[in-house]
């Protein structure tokens, strides 16, 4: 592990990407971080001309930095633009925003179906534990879920379901 905060920006040596890289992780967690997106946005803007490398990257970024707690994405939005000519700069924000919503999607999707299977259990069992709850929450597979609502569904008594549950999860190891 390096702790990036300890070199100045100009020491990162490299391509641009590798040096944008260190410089988004040496700046998330620091006072000028809304100083440094543009920035770091201004370095790849030569990216554009490589644009598939440039754009997989630029998604990376951008999901990375819009984690952070000091700014919200339609502020990043607009950083993007402000760098990058108008066009350019929303065109390139569409297709990150496309893969942010895809991304939303599956989430509901995975969260929807973990709540559909403890509604199964909660209505026919009456009584779900916590420990079953945050065993299903652990649960990253929709498809895996999914199996498991039909489980609920069939099982005689909560036994039986915790000894599928069980039965899925030393599977899943």
């Amino acid at each position: 592990m390096i702790d990036t905060a300890d070199f100045d920006d100009d020491q990162f040596k490299g391509n641009v990407i590798v040096r944008v890289a260190l410089m988004a992780m040496k700046h998330y967690f620091m006072d000028d971080y809304k100083e440094k997106v543009p920035e770091l946005l201004s370095l790849l803007s030569d990216l554009l001309e490589q644009r598939k490398t440039g754009i997989g990257f630029l998604a990376v970024l951008m999901r990375y930095l819009s984690t952070n707690k000091k700014s919200d994405k339609k502020w990043l939005k607009q950083q993007f633009i402000n760098v990058f000519n108008k066009k350019e700069g929303e065109d390139i924000m569409e297709s990150i925003a496309d893969q942010w919503i895809e991304e939303g999607k599956e989430i509901g999707k995975l969260e929807e179906t973990r709540n559909l299977l403890l509604q199964v259990l909660k209505v026919k069992f009456k009584n779900v534990s916590k420990s079953i709850e945050n065993i299903l929450k652990e649960i990253k597979d929709r498809n895996v879920l999914t199996n498991l609502h039909g489980d609920a569904v069939l099982a005689k008594n909560m036994n039986e379901f915790q000894h599928r549950l069980d039965a899925c999860r030393s599977l899943s190891r």
